[in-house]
């Protein structure tokens, strides 16, 4: 299993970490493979996250280590939990890929913990112009030409 170096922050390239082993991991990337923007993804299954990226990845989101876990993926009681400390919450992370079940996005200075797939779309401020045009909202499409004079069409003379 290979192991990552440290995490690039870069405007240009969205990081996606998650776990194939899980659902919502599963189909954030999919939602990235329909875009045409660039992005690394590094899946827990295949390419290790050293415990130096984890304690980074969870100082950028603002919480502890723990918090990354999905507890409810542990095969131990939550209770006897208490008591963990960083390294044995990165010893679980390390032996279990599937207990990050939130896959966590990283580009430039902003890390976020994707709760829900479609807001990986966030991270790409995907262009919305539009939508916001939409016959259920009772507005009418904006039909009007925005080219100059042009005639796609030739006008038979």
């Amino acid at each position: 299993m290979k192991e990552m170096g440290v995490i690039a922050r870069d405007e240009r390239q969205l990081t996606l970490i998650y776990s194939s082993n899980t659902r919502v991991g599963t189909h954030t990337l999919s939602y990235l493979t329909g875009i045409d923007e660039k992005y690394l993804a590094i899946d827990l299954a295949k390419t290790k996250v050293s415990d130096t990226q984890w304690a980074e990845i969870a100082d950028a989101l603002g919480v502890g280590i723990g918090d990354l876990v999905d507890k409810r993926q542990m095969d131990i009681e939550v209770e006897s939990t208490a008591e963990f400390d960083s390294n044995d919450w990165l010893k679980i992370i390390q032996n279990n890929d599937s207990v990050i079940s939130k896959p966590i996005a990283i580009k430039g200075n902003r890390t976020k913990q994707i709760d829900n797939p479609p807001e990986i779309m966030e991270f790409f401020e995907v262009d919305s112009a539009g939508l916001e045009q939409s016959p259920s909202n009772d507005t009418p499409p904006d039909i009007e030409r925005t080219t100059g004079n042009e005639n796609f069409i030739e006008k038979e003379k």
